[in-house]
């Protein structure tokens, strides 16, 4: 599955300076979130279309630590999917609490330094490790105004013995409007995003190995606290399409793969 789609999210409030920076508070409290993701998924072969659903909710828990360290894991994990296999929906109890180290820093820029082990329950349905390579605004150096508009382009490369992913992400964003979140004065920052991927990986329970070459684009908006350091909120919804081979001991099927979803966040009290 794409590297666990998506969502956005929240930093909660410590109060800045008297003048705000564009920059996410570093309160040591823990910060929650609560995100849904649903994805639509269709594979093209020779003998025709096969259609596939899914769906990823839960709650997550973020806390940093001292400098740009960072600690995060699930509160509780909803998984469906639908596809020619029938019905699935994987237990996660057991991957509840498993920890993910990570190096956030005041401008939203995120490296996964660690990820938990995942229990086996959840192999060939979702891979859960990057949750947060692209969950958080990227902010600006200037402080945030109407009108605003920046870019950020960011590369992102995985290799395992058996697996390669590569991930190349161009967002623009935008300063829409000003508005109010309860008592904090907030922005609705506007952005989208041109991606594009290269993934190869094997095929569960099949002496095979899939290689995708994907690309699409994806548009939504953030809700930015900039008084309090606050990520309130995130919209999105995108596309990605493109070709994709399996070979193996049976050979070579060429297919093509087309992937819509939407994705909800709110930060929780």
């Amino acid at each position: 599955m794409l590297r666990t789609l998506l969502a956005s999210a929240a930093l909660l409030a410590c109060a800045l300076p008297a003048r705000a920076q564009t920059t996410y508070a570093s309160t040591r409290d823990t910060l929650r979130f609560r995100e849904t993701t649903r994805v639509q998924m269709t594979l093209t072969m020779p003998q025709g279309e096969i259609p596939m659903t899914m769906e990823q909710s839960g709650a997550l828990s973020l806390v940093r630590l001292p400098g740009d360290s960072a600690r995060a894991w699930f509160d509780s994990l909803y998984i469906s999917a639908k596809g020619p296999q029938g019905d699935i929906k994987p237990a996660t109890d057991s991957a509840l609490k498993r920890t993910f180290r990570l190096s956030l820093d005041s401008r939203g820029r995120v490296k996964n330094v660690k990820a938990p082990e995942w229990p086996a329950s959840l192999q060939g349905v979702t891979d859960l490790s990057h949750q947060f390579d692209d969950f958080f605004l990227r902010l600006p150096a200037q402080p945030l105004k109407v009108g605003l508009a920046w870019s950020d382009t960011v590369t992102q490369t995985d290799s395992t013995a058996d697996r390669y992913s590569r991930w190349v992400r161009h967002t623009d964003y935008r300063v829409e409007r000003d508005t109010m979140v309860g008592a904090s004065p907030a922005f609705v920052v506007h952005a989208k995003q041109q991606m594009t991927a290269t993934v190869s990986a094997p095929i569960p329970a099949q002496q095979m190995r899939s290689d995708a070459q994907l690309s699409g684009e994806e548009e939504g908006f953030f809700v930015f606290a900039p008084k309090t350091g606050r990520l309130i909120a995130r919209r999105r919804e995108g596309k990605l399409e493109g070709p994709v081979k399996a070979s193996g001991a049976m050979g070579e099927i060429q297919m093509n793969q087309s992937m819509a979803y939407t994705s909800t966040m709110d930060a929780l009290k």
